[in-house]
């Protein structure tokens, strides 16, 4: 949502003042054309609804039966355009006894459950800095939207895709929501940890510059890098006989009182604390350990793989002059001239910076977008 985006100061460039420069903006709305239309007047409306009859999908956040009553509902614009989607986000879908309920990031990661299992046990939950809900749904909703699109070239007519934040923010919970009928667990908060059967095991382990992820958990995938790593603690002189001594064999962490946890993790502690989040990533692809570091963006900066792949591409903004982005997640290597490549095709726009281009694809000469702009309508 761009008005999202505009209105998260704490992310600002450090010589903006308007909410247009703001680094969410710049990063979630590249690629777009920037249009403002008052559709709550008549001619917005029609003008809307004009945009509407040659668009493949309208994407609305505002909340259920809003739209329809400026007539720009799903039976207005399914008329205007029977192949068109119309994809709704709102925090709890179109229907329920929620559904007229206003809501937000953290409201939906609190009433999905999610939050619920986010923190340390000895603290309140805790929510992420940046808002995933909108995250998760909106990537539920791109999906939803293909599934219209594709059933689309079948039938012919489009549909209404109906997207609620509180039901995408309770997939991150995996399987816990679903399973508390059989089990009575409604799931806890365990931190950089791991419940098992008699303990709880660490799963982040702080190194000498940040933090990698390593289960000691058993089984026939892991125990092969628990005895990798172990040699590997050896060749540094940090492995104890008692460690070297263990039947990896006959090792099952659900049966490891806390007491053991502890003394195994107290080893594998020192070992990463020893190191850094490089040299133990290295170790692990060279040992086939199932270790990876926790990156920040330090880490992706710096990365040797995206780097080779030329993932980071420089924006050129008139405005606002180079803007250094992530860019295509895929690469065409067909060798088709035609394809389109996955990419950024532009920067991030001012507000209404192309309406007058947008405006004129149905119609509408610049001199009327002056007129439109004087009566508020754009």
């Amino acid at each position: 949502s761009s008005d999202l985006a505009s209105s998260q100061g704490a992310f600002r460039l450090r010589h903006a003042d308007d909410p247009e420069r703001s680094l969410p903006w710049l990063a979630y709305n590249t690629s777009k054309r920037g249009l403002t239309l008052d559709v709550t007047r008549p001619r917005g409306r029609d003008l809307f609804l004009a945009l509407a009859a040659r668009s493949d999908v309208v994407l609305e956040t505002a909340a259920p039966g809003a739209m329809g009553q400026h007539g720009l509902g799903w039976a207005e614009l399914h008329a205007t355009n029977p192949r068109l989607v119309l994809c709704s986000l709102t925090p709890w879908g179109q229907t329920g006894p929620y559904a007229a309920w206003r809501g937000s990031d953290l409201t939906a990661i609190a009433m999905s459950g999610n939050l619920h299992c986010t923190g340390d046990p000895d603290r309140a939950p805790v929510r992420c800095s940046f808002p995933v809900a909108y995250y998760h749904t909106s990537i539920e909703a791109a999906l939803a939207v293909t599934f219209a699109l594709l059933a689309r070239d079948q039938t012919g007519r489009g549909q209404h895709v109906d997207v609620a934040m509180q039901a995408a923010m309770v997939m991150p919970n995996m399987a816990t929501a679903s399973m508390f009928k059989m089990t009575g667990n409604r799931g806890a908060r365990a931190g950089a940890f791991f419940r098992q059967t008699k303990s709880v095991q660490r799963e982040i382990w702080p190194c000498k510059d940040g933090f990698v992820s390593f289960a000691i958990r058993g089984g026939p995938a892991r125990v092969p890098g628990l005895v990798a790593l172990v040699q590997l603690m050896d060749e540094h002189g940090m492995a104890s006989e008692k460690l070297k001594a263990r039947d990896w064999k006959t090792y099952n962490h659900n049966l490891l009182s806390q007491a053991e946890v502890d003394e195994l993790s107290a080893e594998f502690g020192a070992f990463f604390r020893s190191k850094t989040m490089t040299e133990l990533f290295a170790a692990a692809v060279e040992r086939n350990l199932m270790l990876a570091p926790a990156n920040t963006a330090r880490e992706i900066d710096a990365s040797e793989q995206l780097a080779s792949r030329e993932f980071f591409v420089t924006v050129d903004d008139p405005a606002r002059g180079g803007l250094r982005y992530p860019g295509g997640f895929a690469k065409i290597t067909s060798g088709d001239p035609t394809a389109t490549p996955v990419g950024i095709r532009r920067p991030a726009p001012r507000l209404g910076e192309h309406t007058t281009e947008i405006l004129g694809e149905v119609g509408v000469s610049p001199a009327m977008v002056v007129e439109l702009r004087a009566a508020g309508v754009c």
